[in-house]
């Protein structure tokens, strides 16, 4: 097989000719600059050096030659290039640098700006720039549907965007510095009970002159009443005159976040927080009139998009009309990627979903000649034209045929059967298909959950060339899929008779109930015997177990236009789900319209700002399951994100960070470009951000080039860094800059004598700024360039989600799910948890082996001197290292040594690095490396008991794992909805519904609670007698360092 550049995955550009190839060993290569003038000038730059600095040095040299004196200043011009697509690409960003934007020739020419550039097009150009939107053209769906979605979003926006300008002033401020509360005021006992009468110590500050007071607060007071008593305290020590409360309002200490409105203090994450933590909450106390300006973006004219006439009614034709059954016609296959002679064979199948509508078709083995298959054949499916589901896809796979008779997926497309106005597809169409993913395992032949956009990235795509019946249905009309009072009047017309089977009136018999919840509460895979069953109890279903829903809609005859038109009417009478079942039918087994804008809104009136927050990162890869661009979901998404700006800011990233992916760009792209344009402020906050970012990977790349094989070479290659963050182009992105980790963070001054790379392969950035709030503190990131982060951000999402579940049912664990995003293609970023050292750091430290249990308990003693603070210590660390022998064990976190498990001054233990999960563990010689079901060694036992003086604590500690264990096994179908939603998401470890099942085996959802606990008990023991298999683990893992 011919191996060509994969251009679904920006590594694969390195097939491609390369500038970096004529790269000498000081990282120069000779470049062609061509100026207005006509003058060509040959100089060697710098790989690494930001365009600007390569501006001024050839402008500069451009002055030695003719006509120089015709040129305008260096700020009139901008450079174009060949791109790697053979396209012409502006440098619109100046910071970044040549490996950066890979020029296909060694080529620049400058070019003079336009100045009478309009507004509109300034704006595109910055957009386009921000999002990469370089790296595919907008052919992956058709123009018409792209401009039928532009015109749709923006008119919501506009809308979203006019209603808030006639908000008050503190409406408006809510938008850029939204509230984080809780669900409830409740507290659990254990918190109650460190207060005083539900009284508690704060510290607040007046910035007019940086006094601080301490107070007691009530935690059922309102944020003004704090005021009210912060104002008395400030007069009785001050003498000055009580000032109007409504004046004022609270700002957190070190963070963007303000505490306002009418709630209890208590409701307020950031005080329960505290209350947790055993530390008092921080508080500036700030006037109104000092606030930062909160004006929301101008609402935007919408985009005029010409309309195509609508047919009247009596033009189109219904599908339920037609009685043939349904069928396309192969025309050819070109640009095969085989050798001539080889032998291909092609497979179609109708789906909806991952469920096949009907048998899968497979051609005849066809010959390849000169990269093309001459075919014309007439594929008829088993099922008619008027049972098509509206959310049908045609799903094709092209398959090698080896010597050995093997088949091997060599490259597939889907496409919608219904067009976007809900028309059934007609004419010739030209498909270029995607090229096959290592990471891609489909169930069947076809990839019928691969997304629905066509590979426009590839010229060289293998390009499937089809043809669309008219089905009879000639001239300019069109084969419709019934309107909603026609789905609702077939429904009503095929009801079951009053009484008898499958009626809403039928009475069900107790064996049937029985026969029926058996079949919703098994966690397999429905039988369809069992689909029947549900099928015909539907109504009884609806009524007593709504929550199951799911199980309904898998027993839906999708092949049947009667049961979608029932299933349709029933969802009108449908309870609202709660979260967990909600997300559940967002997933790719259910891409029916109808049930997903039924989903969403559930999710809408459910879901507060922080709960979408939390599931933010499945929202956005469930959008990857969507039919079409316009839908409920995307709606929800953008009216979420432009009411709340820090929403805004995780959908940016979020999407922005898969732009490269080419299945998805055109989709991504298009609803970054809505949100921007109405969003200017916050365009201008994650440019900034976008600048920063690209500095840190062209710092980075240069870093990754230094020799640092002793000492003295790497506090060169460390000197180096700093040199670099001094100079003034870096300086200039990198202050006065708003965290890409999370909008709370205010970063001023990088403090550049603490910043370094890291030791390991990557070489990330260690980076450490001066918080803007004077008496906040530092802010410290990690940059990393070259590792994929979605699997720890996926992982540390469950468990923040893990450690909610136990704060619902009044648990704290101390859990530390750090903050972490993804930015761009294996680039992101990692919060530094603070006051914290590394198992293999504090084992050396005691200068012991790793077999010596006193190491974690002496380094605690150490910092913590009275026998007071060593308890609350003891306690910390008992408290987490039963969450997360909990939570590791139930995700199957593998990879588990004491340099990815640390602990803080504090006591509290967390884990980090989380490259191996779902029971994916290292092996060595076909040997697991992991051969307990978590980590619990002796090192951490003789902490839990206090150095051996509290043997009982051991027992509460095991009381605390089932405890946990058990509140997390009442989620089962919400942990297993989130890993579903995600199996698009590009995760090696997570690519089929086979990994999810790992969760089927720690959580065992079939068991009753009593064999459950019996279940972890066997467990937590099986742990305990083989720590010195872990203790192991942790010896060779400090010898090998």
């Amino acid at each position: 097989m011919i191996n060509l550049p994969d251009f679904t995955n920006l590594e694969g550009m390195s097939s491609l000719p390369s500038i970096k190839c004529n790269m000498d060993i000081n990282n120069q290569v000779l470049i062609d600059f061509l100026f207005p003038t006509g003058i060509m000038i040959s100089k060697s730059v710098n790989l690494y050096s930001p365009i600007d600095q390569i501006k001024q040095v050839i402008w500069r040299e451009a002055q030695k030659f003719p006509l120089a004196n015709k040129l305008l200043q260096e700020e009139a011009y901008y450079f174009s290039f060949i791109n790697i697509f053979g396209e012409k690409e502006e440098v619109l960003d100046e910071s970044q640098n040549l490996e950066q934007l890979q020029p296909l020739f060694p080529y620049l020419q400058l070019v003079e700006k336009n100045v009478d550039s309009s507004p509109q097009q300034i704006l595109t150009k910055k957009i386009n720039s921000l999002i990469g939107r370089g790296f595919q053209k907008q052919e992956s769906f058709q123009a018409a549907e792209i401009s039928d979605f532009k015109c749709k979003m923006s008119e919501l926006c506009t809308q979203i965007s006019t209603q808030r300008r006639s908000q008050t002033t503190m409406e408006k401020f809510e938008w850029r510095y939204p509230l984080r509360l809780r669900g409830s005021d409740s507290v659990p006992a254990e918190l109650t009970a460190r207060t005083e009468n539900r009284e508690i110590v704060v510290d607040i500050g007046f910035n007019v002159d940086g006094i601080c007071y301490k107070l007691k607060v009530d935690l059922d007071g309102t944020p003004d009443e704090a005021i009210q008593r912060a104002l008395i305290k400030r007069r009785n020590a001050t003498g000055v005159n009580i000032e109007d409360s409504d004046d004022y309002i609270l700002k957190v200490i070190g963070q963007e976040e303000y505490i306002y409105g009418n709630y209890p203090l208590i409701r307020f994450k950031y005080v329960y927080q505290c209350l947790v933590k055993k530390i008092a909450p921080q508080f500036w106390m700030v006037k109104k009139s000092k606030l930062p300006e909160s004006t929301p973006p101008v609402p935007r004219r919408p985009t005029i998009v010409p309309r195509s006439p609508m047919s009247s009614g009596n033009e189109n034709m219904l599908v339920t009309e037609v009685k043939s059954n349904y069928r396309i016609q192969l025309v050819g296959i070109d640009k095969v990627q085989l050798p001539d002679i080889s032998k291909i064979k092609l497979y179609i199948g109708l789906y909806h979903g991952a469920e096949a509508l009907c048998k899968e078709i497979e051609t005849y083995e066809m010959p390849v000649m000169d990269g093309s298959c001459t075919v014309r054949a007439d594929i008829v499916f088993d099922i008619k034209v008027a049972d098509l589901p509206l959310a049908a896809r045609l799903c094709f796979a092209l398959y090698h045929i080896n010597t050995n008779k093997r088949e091997d997926l060599s490259c597939w497309v889907n496409i919608p059967v219904y067009d976007f106005k809900e028309r059934l597809q007609r004419g010739d169409r030209e498909l270029p298909m995607w090229p096959h993913d290592v990471l891609q395992q489909p169930e069947e032949h076809c990839n019928p959950i691969g997304g629905v956009a066509v590979n426009a990235v590839s010229m060289d795509a293998t390009l499937l060339k089809i043809n669309f019946p008219d089905f009879d249905n000639k001239g300019g009309s069109y084969l419709i899929y019934p309107p909603y009072d026609k789905i609702l009047q077939c429904a009503a017309e095929n009801m079951e008779p009053s009484s008898s089977i499958g009626s809403p009136c039928m009475k069900v018999s107790k064996s049937h109930v029985e026969q029926l919840t058996q079949a919703l509460y098994q966690s397999e895979q429905l039988c369809e015997q069992d689909k029947d069953l549900i099928w015909t109890f539907r109504y009884e279903v609806q009524q007593k177990f709504p929550n199951f829903l799911s199980k309904v809609l898998q027993s839906v005859k999708w092949n049947s236009y009667i049961d979608v038109a029932k299933i349709t009417t029933l969802l009108q009478i449908w309870k609202p789900l709660p979260v967990d079942y909600a997300l559940e039918i967002l997933d790719y087994e259910y891409p029916d319209r109808n049930v997903r804008e039924f989903a969403v809104r559930c999710l809408d009136s459910e879901l507060s700002d922080d709960d979408v927050a939390q599931y933010m990162l499945q929202l956005v890869q469930a959008l990857k399951f969507e039919t079409h661009l316009c839908c409920s979901l995307a709606k929800f998404l953008l009216t979420r994100a432009l009411k709340n700006q820090h929403l805004g800011h995780k959908l940016f990233w979020l999407l922005r960070s898969e732009t490269h992916n080419s299945t998805v760009s055109t989709q991504y792209s298009l609803i970054l470009q809505i949100y921007l344009k109405h969003n200017n402020d916050h365009l201008a906050v994650l440019m900034k951000q976008q600048d920063a970012l690209k500095k840190l990977s062209a710092l980075n790349s240069l870093i990754k080039e230094c020799d640092i094989n002793d000492d003295t070479k790497r506090q060169n290659a460390k000197t180096l860094i700093q040199e670099v963050l001094r100079q003034p182009n870096y300086m200039k992105f990198l202050t006065d800059l708003s965290s890409p980790l999370s909008p709370l963070y205010k970063m001023k001054d990088l403090k550049i004598d603490n910043c370094k790379f890291m030791n390991s392969k990557k070489r990330p950035l260690w980076l450490v700024w001066s918080n803007e709030d004077s008496m906040g503190p530092d802010i410290q990131i990690i940059y990393k360039n070259g590792d994929d982060l979605r699997q720890d951000m996926l992982t540390l999402q469950i468990l923040q989600v893990m450690d909610n579940i136990w704060q619902a049912e009044g648990l704290d664990f101390r859990m530390n799910p750090y903050m972490c995003m993804a930015t761009d293609l294996q680039q992101g970023m990692i919060e530094v948890v603070t006051s914290a050292d590394t198992m293999a750091n504090i084992q050396k430290w005691y200068k012991k082996t790793a077999f010596d249990k006193k190491a974690l308990f002496e380094w605690l003693k150490s910092k913590h001197q009275n026998e007071e603070s060593l308890n609350t210590a003891v306690d910390e660390f008992t408290l987490s290292c039963a969450g997360y022998c909990v939570a590791t064990y139930v995700l199957g976190i593998g990879d588990r040594h004491n340099d990815n498990i640390m602990m803080k001054t504090s006591g509290q233990m967390f884990h980090i690095d989380f490259g191996h999960f779902l029971g994916n563990f290292k092996t060595k010689f076909n040997v697991k490396r992991e051969r307990v079901p978590f980590v619990l060694t002796s090192h951490f036992v003789y902490v839990i008991t206090k150095g051996g003086t509290n043997p009982d604590n051991f027992q509460k500690f095991q009381t605390m794992c089932e405890k946990a264990y058990l509140a997390v096994r009442q989620k089962y179908p919400l942990l297993v909805s989130l890993f579903m939603m995600m199996l698009s998401g590009g995760i090696p470890q997570l690519t089929s519904p086979k990994d999810v099942n790992y969760l089927k085996e720690t959580l065992v959802p079939h068991m009753t609670e009593a064999d459950a606990r019996s279940h972890f008990r066997g467990k937590f023991k099986e742990a305990l007698l083989g720590s010195w298999k872990s203790s192991v683990n942790f010896f060779f893992h400090m010898k090998a360092k």
